[in-house]
């Protein structure tokens, strides 16, 4: 028996032979595989292929779809090279903390060939961390992101020929090929595959899936059209709405469009539930319509399946329900959580400081009226965990206008009600953070409520300041808040000293309520409520001042008390302070000082 292909390069008066033969080979065949046809040789247009060139042919495409699929080893062993190399770099550079930062000996430490190549790298790697174009993404996932999508089209192009519908079919097959590695991204579990052997966190693996994704989306989106284009060409446009095969497959790319489409930063900064919703229903239906639209993907989608179930399950085992305290900070849009955690994770909480947990909200202490299929079993919300004892954590977060921030609204309003709330967790990055102390000076920023990443953080460093018997003052946190009144969950902390009365700690209040005071008639009802008000008023010794502050003379300040030294900056807040904060420690680094530099950004 023979088949056909189509060859792109040759437009001419033979094209209605081709067609017909096309007709005939393929379609037919599909239809009704006893079906033989007869071979005439057409000089253009139409490759004549045996039985042993038409499995030679499924085996190119195998083939091409395996080692894409296998080839996504190789960087992350490259990454694991340039880590150990990374070490052993760190590991040459001697640092003598009890010599003076500016002393000779320093100075001389400057020009080791360790030294000099750890700074370079250092320069590099900020380079690579910095934005494309503001909004737009890091270098480094450009880079990564560009370099795949090229090595992907090359396994796509290569050994394809002038063979229209081989190509057509191998860009479809890379792409799938990508799902396993790409549902692996996304997984949120602290049991990951690539969590557990990279020693990273969902937060640092997440841009990678996006970026993969929009790699997979440019085959697929080729695939599609160039399958179109034939049917529009043969006068196939029946075949859409037709043939099971191909209504699945246009079903799968709408879907991944749409996926694509609400996975853009304003549609889930506009609405998270729809961003989230969507990629999860969307996420799962894909994979059995993509095992039934042909059987050289099933390989790919059971192993992205098995992925999916591996992440469901151990979300569930990681997942526990206590009966929480809920109140509402006075005079703040503020909720406060205490949630009981069992004594066999007590450890995993307190192993770092900030850490998060995935919050969701049983049906049994959601809001009246809602229904039995909530939109609440759909959520997992991300909160950094502000505090933790021996017995519970501590969550403090703000307020909003999506369905958790109402529901546990709502529950403020019970405050006799101890109502059932589940946790995932503990997750995050910090268990992977160098050892800060052997930093000279460590700066810490938070604007607002990233204070419940910064202040676990600030306390952990002032200890371990202790406990090696090294000046605190090396710490530093600035704090930026609207009012006094959003600081009053972390004004005494329990054994210690309070914010107030520590020196290291410069807190900057935005919004002054003098101002408002002087235009408020006195003896009005205004007058009255707020004389009520300044009777819980929380006193905050405001040491940055009532205004915002200048980080660019805070970090300078940082930088200018040591010439020599290694400095670590930490902030969490807007994206807004966290791209000033970057910009002037930029500087500092394009001069050769040593920095290690994290954004605990806000967001999703």
């Amino acid at each position: 028996m023979y088949s056909y292909g189509v060859t792109a390069l040759h437009p001419g008066p033979d094209w209605p032979r081709v067609i017909a033969a096309y007709k005939l080979s393929v379609f037919a065949h599909i239809v009704d595989t006893s079906l033989t046809v007869s071979a005439p040789l057409i000089k253009r247009g139409i490759y004549v292929f045996s039985s042993l060139e038409i499995k030679a042919r499924r085996i190119a495409l195998d083939r091409a779809g395996l080692v894409a699929h296998f080839s996504v080893l190789v960087p992350l062993v490259v990454l694991l090279i340039l880590r150990f190399g990374k070490w052993i770099v760190r590991r040459s550079v001697k640092n003598d903390y009890d010599a003076v930062p500016g002393s000779p000996i320093r100075k001389a430490a400057r020009l080791e060939t360790g030294v000099k190549v750890s700074r370079t790298w250092g320069r590099v790697s900020w380079w690579l961390d910095e934005e494309m174009v503001a909004g737009w993404g890091e270098r480094k996932f450009w880079i990564a992101g560009l370099g795949w999508w090229a090595w992907l089209i090359t396994l796509c192009v290569v050994g394809t020929g002038d063979d229209y519908m081989h190509i057509t079919k191998r860009f479809g097959i890379v792409a799938v090929s990508q799902f396993p590695i790409h549902y692996m991204l996304s997984m949120k579990s602290a049991y990951s595959p690539l969590s557990l052997a990279l020693n990273t966190s969902h937060e640092e693996l997440n841009p990678y899936h996006r970026v993969l994704g929009r790699v997979i989306y440019s085959l697929l989106f080729l695939h599609a059209s160039w399958y179109l284009n034939f049917f529009a060409w043969a006068g196939f446009l029946s075949a859409l709405y037709k043939r099971p095969v191909v209504i699945i497959g246009w079903t799968v790319f709408l879907l991944i469009t749409t996926m694509v489409t609400t996975a853009l930063e304003p549609i889930r900064r506009w609405s998270y539930r729809v961003f989230f919703t969507i990629h999860l229903i969307f996420g799962i239906i894909i994979l059995p319509m993509l095992f039934f639209h042909t059987s050289a993907l099933r390989i790919y989608i059971l192993e992205a399946f098995g992925l999916f179930i591996y992440d469901i399950i151990c979300r569930k085992l990681d997942t526990t329900t206590g009966f929480a305290s809920i109140t509402a900070i006075p005079n703040t849009n503020l909720v406060k959580l205490e949630i009981p955690i069992p004594a066999t994770k007590q450890k995993r909480f307190t192993a770092a400081p900030g850490q998060h947990i995935y919050l969701s909200i049983p049906p049994e202490s959601t809001p009246p009226n809602t229904s039995t299929l909530s939109i609440h079993n759909l959520l997992f919300n991300p909160f950094t965990i502000a505090s933790v004892s021996a017995t519970s954590i501590t969550l403090v977060l703000r307020s909003l206008s999506g369905p958790t921030s109402k529901a546990l609204k709502h529950l403020t309003t019970l405050p006799k009600a101890h109502p059932p709330i589940s946790v995932e967790g503990p997750l995050g990055s910090t268990k992977s953070f160098p050892d800060l102390t052997s930093y000279d000076r460590i700066l810490l920023i938070a604007g607002g409520i990233g204070a419940t990443y910064i202040l676990p953080l600030y306390e952990h460093l002032q200890d371990q300041m202790e406990t090696h018997a090294r000046s605190p003052d090396r710490v530093q946190l600035i704090w930026s808040i609207r009012s006094a009144a959003d600081a009053s969950w972390a004004l005494k902390p329990e054994g210690r000293v309070p914010l107030n009365d520590d020196e290291n700690v410069r807190i900057f209040i935005t919004q002054h309520s003098s101002a408002s005071e002087e235009s408020v008639i006195p003896g009005s009802p205004t007058a009255i409520e707020m004389s009520d008000l300044k009777k819980e008023e929380v006193v905050v010794n405001a040491r940055g001042g009532y205004e915002r502050p200048d980080l660019k003379e805070v970090v300078d300040g940082v930088f200018k008390l040591g010439r020599e030294e290694r400095v670590a900056v930490v902030v969490c807040g807007t994206k807004g302070m966290a791209r000033v904060v970057r910009g002037e420690v930029g500087r500092w680094v394009e001069w050769g000082r040593e920095v290690w530099f994290h954004d605990e950004g806000f967001g999703w």
